[in-house]
């Protein structure tokens, strides 16, 4: 796993951060639906934690676990295929999006594939696997809820452990309905939630029988034995392991760790802190194909190892990024999230995690705004996080960076200096106040500050701003207490 550094490749919306915002801000569906799920989910992750006292000395054990394999990671992985060569499985190395995605189909070419099921994988939404395949003539179909129901809405996910967080029951009983019309079994009655979940599993039901490859992502990778381990609520996992002839296993290589302790450590993270449960309700282990030890499974299985810009993060002040279990726990307690949803930051990964990774995966290619503009540091999510990643202070330095590559002319970085050594005295800070104060009046609209002069203006384009008020608090303060001795109003 040894070379230069290398930029990763993430599809991403390429419309301005303002438009796909006020997109998202105008459905009042999603937004209701993003915050009850959000909500609901960090609420859930307080009580287990504070009905569950061993679970955080479990945690800090995973931290230490997982940032040690992100050290060893080029051992461990090596460790990892031979184990999984010995088992009969086959182990593949992909450095960008694109070689992933030609493995996977010149697999599928191989073994005469004509159907695929998937289990939800957020890695294989980064390459963009579904649309490769898809270009082959086979039929692809996702088999966990969320991602069917988004599958038949054409979107992407809007959160990584509930990708239709973004969805009420009438509009999923609405794509049922017209997927129903086209795949011959009766529709749902109604949009009760039993009803919904009951018609996607009749109609999952066929096409598990009928696959010729299973495709999932992976949690975890176990150098110890070269197992696959997945974590689901519904179970799916199972079957598509289990049912095709070939199984692919798409996993990034950050996914790795030593052995079964340490996966006894981090197994309970994902549950605990991104739904509020001890465990999943299912846990996958692949160690191999059918036969030999395992009595059950595939006829062929291979592993594609992803890197698309993560063995470049190694080494850096970003290299905790790589301990990111995708919980979803950021996502739960961000409130620009809570109000936007997740299809707003334009990659698969959205949230405070997504604002700092996809910037760094691109090496500052692809999205490399987001940590301007979509964070209000209030590191909410450092607190969330189970890793202990240290997403606001990664914000921040991102702020730094491009800052400093998109500076512009002499006489801005001149303004902004100026602008710094003013507000860094509270003399300088009250006399801009009293000097913005006399300037506003040519600048309001409807009692509003709407636009401003020089720098400014580009921050009114997206916002107003209530104007400064008549009085400060510190000039109403002088007034009555020092000036008035200590006369009160």
């Amino acid at each position: 796993m040894g070379g230069g550094k290398m930029a990763g490749i993430l599809p991403v919306d390429t419309r301005p951060w303002p438009e796909r915002r006020d997109e998202a801000l105008a459905n009042q569906t999603m937004r209701t639906t993003i915050s009850l799920t959000t909500r609901r989910l960090q609420a859930g992750q307080l009580k287990v934690f504070s009905d569950y006292p061993e679970a955080e000395e479990a945690r800090q054990r995973a931290i230490l676990d997982k940032r040690a394999a992100i050290k060893d990671m080029d051992h461990l992985l090596e460790q990892f295929s031979q184990a999984v060569h010995e088992h009969g499985g086959h182990v593949h190395l992909a450095r960008t999006a694109p070689d992933a995605v030609k493995l996977v189909r010149a697999i599928a070419e191989d073994s005469k594939v004509r159907r695929v099921v998937k289990t939800k994988s957020m890695v294989t939404e980064e390459i963009e696997l579904n649309r490769g395949l898809i270009e082959d003539g086979i039929e692809v179909l996702e088999t966990d809820l969320g991602e069917y129901i988004i599958q038949r809405a054409g979107e992407k996910p809007s959160h990584i452990l509930a990708p239709a967080a973004h969805k009420n029951r009438e509009e999923v009983l609405r794509l049922f309905e017209r997927d129903a019309s086209q795949s011959g079994i009766e529709p749902p009655p109604d949009d009760d939630a039993k009803t919904l979940t009951q018609y996607a599993r009749r109609r999952l039901r066929q096409e598990f029988l009928r696959a010729d490859m299973g495709i999932t992502g992976g949690n975890f990778l176990v150098a110890e034995t070269g197992s696959v381990v997945l974590i689901t609520n519904e179970g799916n996992a199972d079957l598509v392991t289990t049912l095709p002839r070939v199984l692919v296993s798409v996993v990034g290589v950050e996914k790795i760790i030593a052995d079964w302790q340490a996966l006894q450590n981090i197994i309970q993270q994902p549950a605990l802190n991104g739904v509020g449960q001890r465990l999943s309700s299912y846990t996958t282990i692949v160690s191999g194909p059918t036969g030999g030890d395992a009595a059950e499974g595939p006829q062929k299985w291979h592993v594609v190892l992803l890197d698309n810009g993560r063995t470049g993060l190694r080494g850096t002040e970003y290299e905790d990024v790589l301990s990111c279990i995708r919980c979803g726990a950021c996502l739960n307690v961000c409130p620009v999230f809570r109000q936007v949803g997740g299809n707003a930051y334009g990659s698969v990964y959205s949230g405070p995690i997504g604002v700092v990774e996809t910037p760094l995966l691109t090496e500052g290619t692809i999205l490399a705004e987001m940590p301007m503009m979509a964070c209000t540091m209030c590191h909410a999510c450092v607190d969330a996080c189970p890793m202990d990643i240290d997403l606001p202070a990664h914000i921040l330095s991102l702020r730094e960076e491009n800052v400093e590559k998109h500076a512009g002319s002499f006489s801005t970085r001149q303004t902004y200096r100026w602008w710094a050594r003013w507000w860094a005295t509270p003399t300088g800070y009250q006399r801009s106040l009293r000097m913005a104060r006399a300037g506003q009046r040519f600048y309001m609209r409807d009692g509003m500050l709407r636009t401003a002069p020089g720098l400014a203006k580009g921050w009114f384009q997206s916002r107003n701003m209530p104007p400064v008020a008549k009085e400060t608090f510190h000039e109403w303060w002088k007034r009555t207490h020092e000036e008035g001795g200590d006369r009160h109003e």
